[in-house]
């Protein structure tokens, strides 16, 4: 079996980088599941129902989310249609947030979203037991972790920690992806599996207006980068006799520049 897991899509050049190389990938590599991390998706902050649905008729299975997954107010009328969005289990808030179970290949995939705790802006519940809550409450084969943290060491001891029980810890939320894939046990890992978004740009956003912001200390909007984008994901195989990972690897692609 093969997962596709594509990092942080941040706006319109994200969701269209993603369309260009998506049906080529799915193609070449058979590809036979498909997650991307949309929590910057619109306007680089939240997801839509309207962008929700492009990325389901482009060919993306689930949609996992982060702490901007609240953003778009509007997302919440829908979350009981959006079968396959994916929010923060550790979300403070009391809405309902589970992680999505698909089948491949007869086998259960739990796609878990769950918030890091270090220099995030908002609370989460601690992921430990977070996590500990969605191995003994959803039943699974496979279980699969979009970790949207923003420290490294947190991600790569949630991975060690879990390392028997879950089949990948793919990070997102600091949109650069680290060079860093590996096998831990037969759990599949990366700190950061990088953005879908402009290239030239502050991890998406407008390079001068970032400029205004923290060097002039101006207020400014949160405005997108605009020009080529970068395309990051990683693929994931996995053994279905052993239900264990067997490889990783990282997939970049840097626009080209006349």
């Amino acid at each position: 079996m093969k997962i596709l897991f594509l990092g942080d899509i941040v706006g319109k050049a994200g969701r269209d980088i993603i369309f260009h190389y998506l049906p080529i990938i799915k193609d070449r590599e058979k590809i036979d599941l498909t997650i991307a991390n949309g929590e910057n998706s619109a306007h680089g902050k939240g997801i839509t129902r309207k962008i929700y649905d492009r990325l389901k008729e482009n060919g993306v299975d689930v949609i996992t989310l982060g702490n901007h997954a609240y953003s778009k107010k509007e997302i919440v009328e829908y979350v009981d249609e959006c079968k396959d969005l994916v929010f923060p289990y550790n979300y403070d808030n009391d809405l309902k947030k589970e992680p999505r179970i698909c089948v491949v290949n007869d086998l259960s995939i739990c796609v878990c979203n769950i918030l890091g705790s270090a220099f995030m802006a908002q609370n989460a519940f601690d992921q430990y037991r977070s996590m500990n809550e969605i191995l003994a409450d959803y039943k699974a084969d496979l279980y699969f972790v979009d970790l949207h943290a923003e420290a490294t060491a947190e991600k790569l001891l949630f991975a060690n920690y879990y390392e028997d029980r879950l089949v990948a810890v793919c990070g997102t939320h600091t949109h650069i992806q680290t060079a860093d894939e590996r096998l831990i046990g037969g759990c599949a890992y990366i700190t950061d599996v990088g953005m879908n978004g402009v290239y030239d740009s502050i991890i998406g956003r407008d390079i001068e207006e970032m400029k205004a912001m923290v060097i002039e200390k101006k207020k400014t909007r949160f405005t997108v980068a605009t020009g080529p984008a970068i395309f990051c994901g990683v693929i994931i195989e996995i053994d279905e006799k052993t239900k264990r990972a067997v490889d990783i690897k990282r997939l970049q692609f840097r626009p080209h520049y006349e």
